[in-house]
């Protein structure tokens, strides 16, 4: 109940006058970053342990998945503001998008979701007992390729509207994939 009221507490400080902290650039994206990444991870592993009476333990797949999605929800809320950066300017909304440009953006959450399949990567060779070592390392390349191109196309687009709007779709596209990915990435444990 407690996490579950935090994460509706930061849902209305984030949407909600007087504060909508959803104006403000960092305030936007640690709020999303934390709800979408930590508490929807890490949160509902405890709380499930809990409910069932089990003891707290951090397990690698638990850390991995709250540490990957984390980094992945602060990427959706970085390049969240690309495709309206032009009406941003005009009514004097700070976002990351309308103070270091819509490219930067860009680059920076590719960059930052390319890190995330390395560590996925890197994860699966450290620890092949708990993960899926052929089947993570071969779905986050293809994802990470993916992910190169689209980036590609956006830069050779000049960042037209239309572009912009394909970009974030696709980063969406990837984070449902990931879902996926991780789910069958991790080996069942044994009783």
């Amino acid at each position: 109940m407690g996490l579950y009221s935090f994460g509706l507490f930061l849902g209305a400080i984030y949407s909600v006058p007087p504060l909508r902290l959803k104006r403000f650039a960092v305030a936007a994206f640690l709020i999303i970053a934390t709800v979408r990444g930590f508490l929807l991870n890490f949160g509902v592993y405890y709380a499930t342990r809990a409910s069932l009476g089990l003891a707290y333990t951090w397990s690698p797949p638990i850390l991995f998945i709250t540490s990957f999605v984390t980094i992945f929800a602060t990427v959706i809320a970085i390049t969240k503001d690309l495709a309206d950066v032009e009406g941003d300017r005009k009514f004097q909304i700070s976002t990351f998008a309308t103070k270091l440009g819509v490219r930067n953006i860009a680059f920076l959450g590719s960059g930052l979701l390319l890190m995330n399949y390395l560590g996925a990567i890197v994860a699966a060779c450290i620890l092949p007992e708990v993960f899926r070592k052929g089947f993570m390392v071969v779905s986050h390349s293809l994802l990470s390729a993916a992910l190169i191109y689209q980036t590609w196309l956006l830069d050779a687009s000049k960042y037209s509207k239309e572009a912009i709007a394909v970009y974030y779709r696709f980063i969406w596209n990837l984070f449902y994939a990931e879902g996926s990915c991780n789910s069958l990435s991790v080996r069942p444990r044994l009783a």
